[in-house]
């Protein structure tokens, strides 16, 4: 072969590993950080089993503006050491430019000055308080897919505390940021109404024996009590035990507990349970129904609210890359993010919303409150 067309040859294997390498950069990344495993695997897989699937479907039919889009999965452990561990990867390494996760509020908190310093959005399906301070450096960068716990906390109140006869309150909640600004928020409120918190007992994530800290909370005599925690697996721990030791006031959780997962672990000791949450798969709403076919055709089960708070963390990434101009960056995604106000097609049973001076997204009208009867999460109408 001649010299003239080795030339020729090379050139045009450099230009095909070139354009090679275009198309693979072509993907939009976008990262994703779920506790696949710990104490909050039973949601976190939940919110990976539906991003996986919603994206699939979004590449199936186009993707974003004709380029296909990669979901990078990144197991957190259900530890904030990890997530920042995970957010660093998954920006230094898999050049993501957008971040749905993490699957707890503790997690959240330790991967977003990572994320605001290389300018990659967050969308956070949690409801810990501080996650969206404007306190917070990395508050332009963070966006919320769950309702904020000063929503669900006050709406737990208004529904199961602030009734008649009801003047004394006892919480259990988890040792860590989520359930200590739930539990500080709850006692804030009780005492503008003038009802009493009794007693206030934090167990942390892991607990598998919770018989000292139910033994405290009966004691303390309760008109009811408050389960603030985000692990279903925690949260049945409690009940169990609360029944074990004669705990009689009745309880009412947070909206993590509307998850099958908590109703296999109790049995018979859930019955009666309240929860407020979003949305409910033994009664589900149509928008909820669409959601669940998705599911069921890809194989999975529904488990519970995980599914609509990952689902709709991903789709406010999706519409976001939507609007912006190619190329598609970080910061793109989050000018775009803060544009997306009135929008219905996520699964949840209200609008999402963002603007330039609120990251919070999903509001009081996506709240339902089901209660644990004959193994199923029942709907409590007439509220």
């Amino acid at each position: 072969m001649s010299n003239a067309k080795l030339t020729m040859l090379a050139t045009a294997l450099v230009v095909g590993l070139a354009s090679g390498g275009a198309l693979a950069q072509a993907k939009l990344k976008v990262g994703a950080i779920y506790s696949l495993s710990g104490p909050a695997a039973p949601i976190g897989t939940a919110e990976r089993d539906i991003a996986e699937i919603l994206t699939a479907k979004l590449n199936k039919e186009g993707g974003i503006k004709g380029q296909q889009v990669e979901l990078v999965i990144c197991d957190d452990m259900t530890n904030p050491t990890e997530a920042a561990r995970c957010a660093t990867k998954l920006i230094r390494q898999d050049g993501v430019m957008a971040i749905v996760g993490s699957t707890t509020g503790t997690g959240t908190l330790a991967l977003a000055p990572i994320a605001m310093n290389a300018k990659v959005p967050v969308v956070a399906p949690v409801g810990t308080i501080p996650v969206t301070s404007k306190d917070n450096a990395f508050w332009p960068w963070v966006f919320r897919s769950a309702p904020t716990d000063t929503i669900i906390i006050g709406a737990i109140m208004e529904r199961g505390v602030f009734k008649p006869k009801r003047q004394r309150i006892a919480i259990l909640y988890q040792e860590d940021a989520y359930g200590e600004a739930g539990m500080k928020q709850a006692t804030a409120l009780s005492k503008d109404r003038g009802i009493q918190m009794v007693a206030s007992v934090a167990a942390p994530l892991n607990a598998i024996d919770l018989t000292a800290a139910a033994t405290n909370i009966r004691n303390a005599n309760p008109d009811v009590v408050l389960l603030q925690t985000s692990a279903p697996a925690l949260g049945a721990t409690f009940v169990r035990a609360a029944r074990q030791v004669g705990v009689k006031a009745p309880i009412i959780g947070s909206g993590s507990l509307n998850q099958k997962p908590f109703i296999d672990a109790t049995g018979p000791a859930g019955e009666g349970i309240l929860v407020v949450s979003m949305g409910n798969w033994d009664d589900p709403s149509e928008k909820q129904k669409e959601l669940g076919k998705l599911l069921t055709d890809a194989g999975k089960t529904p488990k519970g609210y995980a599914e609509l708070i990952g689902s709709t963390g991903v789709l406010a990434v999706f519409e976001a890359m939507r609007r912006a101009d190619l190329p598609v960056t970080g910061q793109k995604v989050r000018d775009k993010l803060e544009t997306i106000c009135d929008f219905d097609k996520t699964y949840i049973d209200g609008k999402l919303c963002y603007s330039k001076d609120q990251h919070e997204g999903v509001f009081e009208d996506t709240l339902i409150t089901v209660e644990v009867k004959g193994g199923k999460f029942r709907t409590v109408r007439g509220e």
